[in-house]
């Protein structure tokens, strides 16, 4: 009678904490909102059980308890189990009532507990029950940690949310000195934000696993809540976080005053209803047409506040104000190592001009544009102060960036007016940051623009500045050369690099001496690449287009033979050239129509790498950098061809999540990177095939875009029949990359994509 009516009252008491001891089950069940309970221990009578078993008496902290049962349920001395009419009778066994347990109060440095003792002859078989009750406790503590938590992150821009919910390690070190909070048994958080603690809150919620290291931590002390607070104080170039943190502390005091078995419990609630306002609040400021569109969407859209902060030591301009983007979490977060040139206009349009951040895309596109020197964008800004420029596609993801804000901002072509402040004021020479001559003259952006198309018209050709082991210490001396030109007798296409350097994001240095390769690129791809001709094709239209319709007072540029080149014949020039030179035809027969050499070919119905090369036979490698040109510059792609092609990439380069950056049939095909490898393998000594196979996720985008592009086309070209079989293919294999990526985002500690 008495179980039942515990059964009755229970009904409603929703939480349940289960903890098993040697031959002990101990089971506490709690009104979610009361807090009171039943507390039920049971000496399990299985086979081999003791009477003296050992139990650590539990202490209930902040708790009252009233006994309400305790019986031992002992076995008749003759006991068969056996029964003589078929019919299940239970075993004989007889009923004992024994003592109330033992309750004893006390306190210790973390206050104020009941300790519960076992009555004697609690053997096996036997079961008691407690009633217990909190002492000091509000029984409106969930709605008050639920409430005020969008108004204590209301005043939060942008960058101040990257610090509330992010920031990795070095970021932060960086910034207040302190890193990452390592809980014993799990390791150091991912983030020091909010993040860092969802991504394992948004487990141990739904599971209800107390059983966590976090959990134990959390009861073990209440040093975790200190560090949510105190760490958002420290960023005091965001004094708008006071707010939160006072947020913070007023519930930590009331979470400090529960039960320690009940801190984790409101240690979760405080934190998802934090996060949960803190991600409202982002999304709101964010007003780009993808935000809100599906959770998958805001989950990318959330990559933009976790990948543009501000850190002391890496910034746009050398004075290093506002908020800068990170190459990639953890390992480019800081200082020259943060802001890269390629990745960031890469990048640019997803995470910023998708999201509606235009201010932020400006500061980048501008503060890029500041430093352009020898024609180029910097590879590495680094903050202005010492930028390097070591790279031939910046460039051109520069220009496809200034071009994709014009079209999708307010400020539409306006932009190509605005006048920047020039690091090095004639283009060529290396002054100071700080110097008087430093950022004396300006150029508009549309002058910058119409620089880069001149300078590689009449070729490119300068050594690095403080070329030698300070500026990179695995380059042999030849690297340090750059050299870029454009042949207008045959092709238009933009070609540079050498077999010393690597120009491009395929950018892997060798530095085993043990192996023989330091200082030899593993992918120098030297020569035309199709990623920046499809890029260069794309700013020639753009550029033919607006000066026609008046847009850009500049019409074209001088070779350097002195011959005058019009944007539209430049154009022109490269859409008559390219399939000629990058096609490698389906049936040998064809061979004659392109430029190809059989005698390389090693798979045929794709575009190739390169054209050019110093070492021919990368030329017809097959990559994923085909995904980039179709995607920029479709028209200059036949449209069997490209559908052949990107069939072809979707069966041998595209992986679960990205795309593999080496066709697996290349003799180079080493798919696993270890940047530790000490051996003397040339093909993976010190991780040098970092671009030979593994896996890379941001071409999967262009792939898709292409794939996008081209079902178009063939829908406008085709039968209705043709078309939906089409349609169904594509997108079935789009839905398919979406599941995985889906899932990475969700589950990764990181919150991203890799």
């Amino acid at each position: 009678a008495k179980l039942n009516q515990l059964h009755r009252e229970m009904a409603s008491f929703q939480e349940v904490h289960v903890h098993h001891e040697s031959e002990y089950v101990t089971i506490h069940r709690v009104h979610p909102e009361t807090r009171q309970g039943v507390l039920l221990i049971a000496h399990c009578a299985f086979g081999g059980a003791s009477e003296q078993a050992p139990f650590e008496n539990p202490r209930l902290y902040g708790t009252a308890v009233t006994p309400e049962l305790a019986y031992r349920l002992r076995p008749a001395a003759e006991n068969t189990g056996k029964s003589e009419d078929g019919i299940l009778h239970g075993l004989p066994a007889e009923l004992e009532e024994l003592d109330a347990p033992g309750i004893i109060q006390a306190a210790d440095e973390r206050g104020t507990y009941t300790e519960l003792r076992l009555p004697r002859g609690f053997g096996p078989g036997s079961v008691l029950a407690v009633r217990t009750r909190l002492t000091d406790f509000r029984p409106d503590l969930d709605w008050k940690i639920r409430t005020c938590a969008d108004e204590a992150a209301s005043n939060l821009d942008l960058g101040a949310l990257n610090v509330a919910l992010f920031r990795c390690d070095a970021e932060e070190r960086d910034t207040t000195g302190d890193g990452a909070y390592t809980v014993p048994g799990v390791g150091a958080l991912a983030y020091c934000g909010l993040q860092g603690w969802h991504a394992h809150l948004q487990h141990i919620i739904p599971q209800n696993d107390l059983g966590h290291p976090l959990c134990g931590h959390l009861r073990q002390g209440c040093w975790a809540l200190d560090y949510v607070s105190a760490r958002l104080r420290k960023h005091t170039e965001y004094p708008q976080l006071v707010a939160l943190a006072d947020w913070f502390d007023e519930r930590w005091a009331l979470v400090k005053r529960v039960p320690n078995f009940l801190v984790p419990r409101y240690f979760a609630l405080t934190m998802h209803t934090a996060y949960q306002a803190l991600v409202r609040r982002a999304l709101r400021l964010m007003p780009g047409a993808i935000v809100g569109r599906s959770r998958f969407t805001n989950q990318l859209a959330l990559t933009s506040v976790q990948l543009v902060g501000h850190v002391r030591s890496a910034g746009l301009w050398p004075q290093n104000t506002g908020c800068s983007m990170s190459a990639g979490l953890p390992h480019f977060s800081t200082h020259h190592m943060r802001c890269w040139g390629r990745d960031v206009f890469i990048a640019l349009e997803g995470l910023l001009l998708a999201t509606g951040r235009f201010a932020e895309a400006r500061d980048h596109i501008l503060s890029f544009g500041s430093t352009l020197k020898h024609g180029l964008i910097p590879n590495l800004l680094d903050s202005g102060r010492l930028p390097r420029y070591n790279a031939r596609d910046a460039t051109w993801f520069w220009l496809q960036a200034v071009q994709s804000y014009c079209k999708m901002s307010d400020e539409g072509l306006d932009f190509l007016d605005v006048q920047v402040e020039r690091r090095f004021p004639d283009g060529e020479t290396f002054v100071e940051w700080n110097s008087d001559d430093a950022y004396s003259k300006s150029s508009s952006i549309g002058e910058l623009v119409q620089e880069i198309m001149q300078r590689h018209a009449q070729g490119i050709e300068f050594r690095e500045w403080n070329a030698g082991v300070n500026l990179d210490s695995q380059m042999r001396d030849e690297g340090f050369n750059i050299k870029v030109q454009v042949d207008f007798e045959r092709t238009g296409f933009v070609s540079g690099g050498s077999r010393w350097n690597c120009g491009t994001w395929m950018d892997k240095m060798g530095s085993s001496d043990k192996a023989g390769i330091r200082g030899v690129p593993a992918t120098p791809r030297d020569g035309a690449d199709i990623e920046i001709v499809g890029l260069q094709k794309s700013t020639l239209r753009w550029l033919a287009e607006l000066n026609r319709d008046n847009g850009f007072p500049y019409s074209g540029v001088t070779a350097a033979d002195g011959a005058r080149i019009t944007y539209v014949q430049w154009d022109q020039l490269v859409q008559d050239s390219f399939e000629k030179h990058f096609w490698v035809p389906e049936d040998a027969a064809d061979d004659a129509e392109y430029n190809v050499n059989p005698g390389l070919v090693s798979r045929r119905g794709i575009y190739r790498d390169t054209f050019g090369s110093s070492t021919e036979w990368a030329d017809y490698q097959f990559r994923p950098n085909i995904a980039v040109a179709m995607a920029v510059a479709p028209e200059l792609f036949d449209m069997d061809h490209a559908i052949s092609c990107l069939h072809t990439m979707g069966t041998v380069l595209v992986a679960p999540l990205g795309m593999r950056t080496l066709d697996p049939r290349d003799m180079r095909y080493r798919p696993n990177y270890d940047n530790s490898n000490d051996s003397s393998d040339p093909l993976v000594a010190h991780g040098i095939n970092y671009h030979q196979g593994p896996e890379w996720l941001w071409p999967i985008g262009y792939y898709l875009r292409a794939r996008l592009t081209f079902l178009h086309k063939l829908v406008l070209a085709n039968s209705p029949e043709a078309s939906t079989k089409a349609l169904r293919t594509v997108y079935h294999e789009l839905h398919a990359n979406m599941v995985n990526l889906k899932h990475h985002i969700s589950t990764s500690s990181f919150a991203g994509l890799p």
